[in-house]
């Protein structure tokens, strides 16, 4: 059944343009007000084909969901290992989170809340273990930007298995890593939830995007003063795997 959650393995022109569009509506609107109908007449095709190439609508969101979430993945890793210094790479990472969550609501629901979602379908240990994998990946690139931020050295991209042990191990380390992610995910996810409240930020001249960013300046500033002895050298900490 993991091949049924591969996006990447998917190959089938109407599949493909049902995920697509799928997605697209998903991004903003949530999975509550996608309609499957509206997709079909869209694309110009028969609404029983969503039941031909998917288990049911929970799967066909679910894998539009894991694929934007996927690419978003990759644009945080992209960004991260081409900062020049560990400062760049966690505010990339930070701005990158928050603004995927502010313009893709929708998808950042069913990625933050998988159970509403995976309910309906079968398998659903693969479809989770398919979002842990991409969930590990975008963890190990917060570590690797925390990591030469703190170091003070050009960012070296770290293994999820490695940023794990870390965090395990490590008590400065895993309070970075929490205070940044954490604080990156609830952010997002207030922002995304509240635009409405837009113009009323505005009439008392507040930004929460300009205040963000005040902090997460204020975090990496702090962070850049921690003792580099602080957090062990990979090397050592591959003799401890």
């Amino acid at each position: 059944m993991m091949a049924k959650a591969n996006v990447a393995a998917l190959t089938n022109t109407t599949r493909e343009r049902l995920i697509v569009a799928a997605g697209q509506h998903l991004a903003t609107r949530g999975p509550r007000a996608v309609e499957l109908r509206a997709i079909c007449v869209e694309l110009g095709i028969s609404p029983s084909l969503v039941n031909y190439h998917f288990e049911n609508p929970e799967q066909l969101l679910w894998l539009a969901a894991i694929r934007a979430y996927g690419q978003h993945v990759h644009d945080q890793e992209t960004q991260v290992a081409k900062a020049s210094t560990g400062a760049a790479a966690l505010e990339a990472w930070v701005n990158g989170t928050i603004n995927w969550m502010r313009d893709n609501p929708g998808t950042a629901s069913v990625i933050n809340f998988p159970q509403q979602t995976l309910a309906g379908i079968s398998e659903v240990d693969d479809y989770v273990k398919e979002l842990s994998t991409l969930s590990r990946a975008n963890v190990a690139a917060l570590g690797s930007a925390i990591l030469a931020t703190i170091k003070g050295r050009p960012v070296r991209m770290v293994s999820a298995q490695r940023v794990a042990l870390l965090i395990k191990t490590n008590s400065e380390f895993a309070y970075w890593m929490s205070t940044v992610g954490f604080a990156s995910q609830g952010a997002g996810m207030w922002i995304a939830g509240r635009k409405p409240y837009s113009p009323l930020w505005k009439a008392f001249g507040f930004s929460p995007e300009k205040q963000i960013r005040s902090t997460v300046q204020e975090l990496i500033a702090r962070m850049s003063k921690a003792p580099a002895h602080s957090i062990p050298d990979l090397d050592a900490l591959a003799d401890a795997e």
